[in-house]
């Protein structure tokens, strides 16, 4: 037999198939990992049997042998490997790099393996018993080993019990329980062990369901087919996940549900194992290594039939799939920010063709791109247009910062806002303050001279951090010490511009002492379990008020929160994307939702752009009437959907050579796109905006194209005329729409 493989390695130049004799006394099947001799010195390289037949293309004489199975059963499912075969031709990718999403990385060159415990088992008969017990006795009947005694009805009391329980229990018993199991009174075992991130908990009957989730449970468990389900903040979705989960269940099959941020997963996981129990894996970042791990085996050896986690648990190794979820689809945390750059709307549309299972994209503020495949009849429209128990959606008032300013407010706070934090801790109820922005300041300028503190590394405003008293930059990392003196001027003008989670954290604890506060943000969530431990200190009332980012914008609920502030809602409003607009509305309307989940909310927007169509839709909870405005702008402009982005950027040290490849690819790009470039509405090539990260230069082409029949044709033929390429001191890669033009 022979196994058709893909060796372990991203480089374009191997990016194809070879074929290895698998030797007689060797059991594998496709999906499986090897080590296979690679090259003219033979070094063992992990790679992946795609694969198997009884004959070969090549001399079988001098076909090489496979080394060694890494893994005896299959890694990979056959829709993973379909789907890498999928990722490989739309992102334009090699297979060996689609491959690797689909497993943790610690799997590749062992750095993670199976935990291994020792156990200790009583098997003795009653006869055989009493006979150990005489022996370890004198003939007068004195014992003459108590703690060997002692360990022996110990061990035969529980049959079983690891090596460490049996020590924290009884101390030092190691040598005792040595000497039983060398008499032959105990036995010792080598158990695999798998790490759990979390605690069982008891199960719960199901709720009551409202005439909308009912609705939305029968249409999308009526047949299989892509849904979008649009419900307003409140209406009960998590609910709906989990009766079309537990109706996969019922079936055989297994389901995927996916979470924008880790800070959500922790409640999601609790509430589905109250109502489906055990069987649920998670999967996400922050895990542990072997957690990570242990999970995907769960899911590989079938003992855990349901994933929740971030990103990457749409690669998860589940067979017979029934339905993927995604919540918070229009959330831009779903796009990958390395190669390949992936969006998991994109793969899981692709992999729920694949396992001819459902989609289900939820949110209650769908992007534009999902709103109108829905509009087209793409996907199935399902609307959950009401909170449950007959609450409403909370009030919105905007605070206009420009008349804070002529009133002579300059504090952070406008008065309204001010007045209702007072009024809400008065009363005993919770408070949840946003701003999309972590730390004390923006960035750190001289009033003197103009100088401003850059990284030097990324050539960004570095932000100052008030718990360490440094400055970082939020690209690289970098911290440098904050200057009291201007190093351009010489002069004590060095201010903090701009505003952070920090501040606004400084400034409630000022005006209101009294409060118990806390803050979720990434400095404060990098921990491990941080995220849990925050969301239930709060949801358990051991805080007042709860200030963050945009961690805190989204799926989380708290029944006692009854007001919320957005500080600065311009500071997503004003990024040069022509996603502002969106993802502003997109983050007032999800962060509103916050409020008012058990009784009457209200929220309060700080804003210097009170007249924006984004904020003025939000005030309203109108999602269609700003999708409408939006719509209109965008056709007008022929921004995305009705074109497309290429952004193709080129990084490296050297800034001569990074130039030179970026005007390179420039040139010949007219000659190779004839017939095609009617439908090219924008090509430029230049510097980066962010010109330096992680001291690498970087330039930029960016190209827009017009939407239509020959879109296809375009990206093709541009992913083999950037195959032509190869550049020294020079990486570069391409993304379509990318979710940062910087």
């Amino acid at each position: 037999m022979f196994a058709k493989m893909i060796v372990d390695i991203t480089h374009s130049g191997v990016d194809k198939l070879f074929e290895y004799n698998i030797p007689d006394s060797m059991n594998l099947d496709v999906g499986y990992r090897v080590k296979v001799p690679f090259g003219k010195g033979n070094a063992l390289r992990e790679g992946y049997v795609l694969g198997l037949s009884e004959t070969c293309e090549y001399d079988a004489k001098s076909i090489k042998d496979i080394a060694v199975v890494i893994s005896d059963f299959a890694a990979l499912t056959k829709g993973q490997i379909k789907l890498a075969h999928f990722i490989r031709r739309y992102y334009h990718t090699t297979l060996a790099a689609a491959l690797r999403l689909m497993f943790p990385a610690e799997m590749r060159g062992g750095r993670v393996r199976d935990k291994w415990q020792r156990e200790i088992v009583y098997s003795l008969t009653d006869g055989a018993y009493k006979a150990a017990v005489e022996s370890l006795k004198t003939s007068t009947g004195k014992v003459k080993a108590p703690k060997q005694l002692q360990v022996l009805n110990f061990v035969r009391k529980y049959k079983r019990l690891k090596t460490n329980e049996l020590e924290s229990m009884i101390s030092a018993s190691a040598s005792s329980r040595d000497a039983l199991v060398k008499k032959g009174f105990l036995d010792i075992k080598k158990i695999e062990t798998l790490r759990n991130p979390r605690k069982s908990v008891e199960i719960e009957k199901d709720f009551e369901l409202s005439a909308d989730q009912i609705d939305a449970i029968q249409n999308i468990t009526s047949e299989k087919g892509k849904y979008l389900l649009h419900g307003v903040t409140g209406s009960g979705k998590t609910e709906v996940y989990i009766h079309i989960v537990k109706e996969c269940l019922k079936m055989g099959q297994s389901a995927i549900v996916l979470v924008p941020e880790i800070a959500l997963t922790p409640q999601l996981v609790a509430m589905f194992e109250r109502r489906i129990g055990q069987g649920i894996a998670v999967y996400h970042s922050t895990l542990s290594p072997g957690e990570r791990y242990d999970e995907w085996k769960r899911m590989v050896q079938g003992r855990a039939k349901v994933v929740i986690g971030a990103r990457s648990a749409i690669f998860a190794p589940l067979k017979n799939i029934g339905v993927i979820i995604i919540d918070e689809e229009h959330e831009t945390s779903y796009k990958s920010d390395i190669h390949p750059k992936y969006t998991v709307n994109e793969v899981a549309r692709m992999r729920a063709n694949i396992e001819g299972a459902s989609l289900v994209l939820a949110s209650a503020t769908p992007s534009v791109e999902s709103y109108i495949k829905a509009k087209n009849g793409i996907y199935k429209l399902v609307v959950m247009p009401n909170r449950l128990f007959g609450l409403k959606l909370p009030s919105v008032e905007i605070a206009d910062m420009r008349e804070e300013i002529i009133k002579g407010n300059r504090t952070i706070f406008s008065r309204i806002l001010y007045n209702e934090v007072k009024d809400a801790l008065g009363k005993g109820r919770q408070i949840m303050l946003f701003i999309n922005r972590r730390g004390y300041s923006t960035f750190v300028m001289c009033r003197g001279c103009g100088f401003v503190e850059y990284c030097d590394s990324c050539e960004v405003t570095m932000t100052y951090h008030s718990s360490y008293d440094k400055l970082m930059c939020h690209y690289c990392g970098r911290k440098r010490n904050m200057r009291s003196v201007c190093p351009e001027c010489g002069k004590k003008y060095l201010k903090q511009f701009g505003l952070g989670t920090q501040q606004v954290e400084e400034y409630i604890k000022e005006r209101f002492p009294n409060a118990r506060v806390l803050r979720m943000d990434l400095d404060t969530t990098r921990r491990k379990n941080s995220h849990t431990m925050i969301y239930e200190q709060f949801k358990n009332g051991r805080a007042d008020i709860l200030i963050g980012t945009q961690m805190i914008a989204k799926g989380l609920d708290f029944e006692n929160v009854s007001l919320v502030g957005v500080v600065a809602a311009d500071s997503s409003l004003l990024i040069p994307d022509y996603r502002s607009p969106e993802k502003t509305f997109g983050l007032l309307e999800q962060v509103a939702g916050r409020a008012g989940r058990k009784d009457p909310g209200k929220v309060i927007v700080q804003t210097y752009s009170p007249d924006h169509y984004a904020i003025i839709h939000a005030r309203k909870h109108d999602y269609k009437g700003f999708f409408e405005k939006e719509m209109s702008i965008r056709k007008s402009a022929l921004l995305p959907p009705y074109s497309v982005f290429f952004r193709i950027v080129f990084t490296g040290k050297n800034e001569k050579a990074i130039k030179q490849a970026c005007l390179d690819f420039e040139s010949g790009f007219a000659e190779a796109f004839s017939g095609l470039m009617k439908g090219v509405l924008l090509f430029d090539a230049a510097q980066a905006p962010i010109k330096k990260i992680k001291d690498k230069i970087r330039w930029q082409i960016l190209i827009k194209v017009l939407n239509d029949s020959k879109l296809a044709e375009f990206r093709k033929r541009l992913y083999i005329y950037s195959d032509t390429k190869n550049y020294k001191d020079c990486v570069f890669g391409m993304e379509i729409n990318p979710q940062s033009m910087m």
